[in-house]
């Protein structure tokens, strides 16, 4: 994961989740993707083995620091926040090496396989409109033909890089957005639900767990609770369950334990398989422990 000085620990996914392997009774480690190694063909890692409390002021005390072989976990948790860059690649292929009695969660090709920008695409008859280039002349030409645009780079993440275009504007920011055509972007019909926010739906083995709904602060266009939004409860609707059992094959086979999705206006936009969040805030709303649940079907 991340380091653990980055936690924010009211309401951090993977802080959330430790703290129910230790209530449950597991041993809990942290290791950063960078003290991974291969020797031979056997992964080994540094280790910080942890205490994790319920206290946001010290919420971890390490106990013990050495280096081990990681076939001696039984499970490896894989949520380092993305981009999912060449280190993120190569921390997924040291993992692969890892015996089948050790699971690693998510499963590493899986999450090499599905780009969270990308994999919606799989199932294009629950997505909006969509043009994936790196050319600023197909982007305006797409833009002409059905109006208002959302662009985000196709390797982005919690909402950075993301740029709204309408026909006529000044085409800089896709010139920018494009690297002057050197990078791929997403560019996705505008749907005007999302200025009532966006749905994200956690899923564990591909059945949904509940779902949030993320809405923009004030004066910002964006939902994503890292660009100052908050979450609010909201039920799942006869449409997103559809969407979740449409998924739910392709998830399972990949090895893909826990996912989030996004969804505005009833429409598919992403598919988050590296470090979904917002757990916390929905086992308050549920009033449920969610994060035991996720840990007690992983045992």
């Amino acid at each position: 994961m991340d380091p653990l000085g980055s936690v924010k620990p009211w309401k951090d996914t993977t802080y959330f989740l430790m703290r129910a392997c230790v209530e449950r009774g597991h041993t809990v480690g942290y290791a950063d993707p960078g003290w991974l190694s291969l020797r031979h063909d056997e992964p080994y890692s540094r280790i910080q083995w942890l205490d994790v409390r319920d206290d946001h002021d010290v919420p971890f005390t390490v106990l013990a620091d050495e280096t081990v072989p990681l076939s001696r976990a039984d499970a490896v948790w894989l949520r380092t926040d993305p981009p999912f860059d060449r280190g993120y690649l190569y921390t997924t292929l040291l993992l692969d090496f890892l015996p089948p009695t050790t699971r690693v969660i998510n499963r590493p090709q899986g999450v090499r396989d599905w780009n969270e920008k990308l994999a919606a695409l799989a199932f294009p008859r629950y997505t909006p409109r969509t043009l994936v280039s790196n050319s600023v002349e197909e982007i305006l030409a797409f833009a002409d033909r059905i109006g208002r645009i959302t662009v985000k780079p196709v390797d982005g993440h919690g909402g950075k890089g993301i740029v709204f275009f309408s026909p006529g504007e000044d085409p800089s920011p896709l010139e920018a957005a494009t690297r002057a055509g050197q990078h791929w972007v997403v560019s996705q019909e505008y749907l005007p639900a999302a200025r009532e926010g966006d749905k994200r739906i956690l899923l564990l083995q591909g059945d949904p767990l509940g779902s949030i709904l993320r809405v923009h602060a004030e004066g910002v266009e964006l939902n994503n609770l890292d660009q100052g939004g908050s979450a609010q409860p909201v039920d799942l609707t006869p449409r997103d369950r559809e969407i979740c059992a449409e998924l739910k094959p392709a998830l399972v086979s990949r090895g893909i334990f826990f996912a989030g999705i996004d969804v505005i206006g009833g429409q598919l936009i992403e598919v988050n398989v590296t470090s979904p969040t917002g757990l916390q805030e929905m086992s308050r709303f549920a009033g449920e422990s969610l994060h035991h649940r996720i840990i007690s079907a992983l045992e």
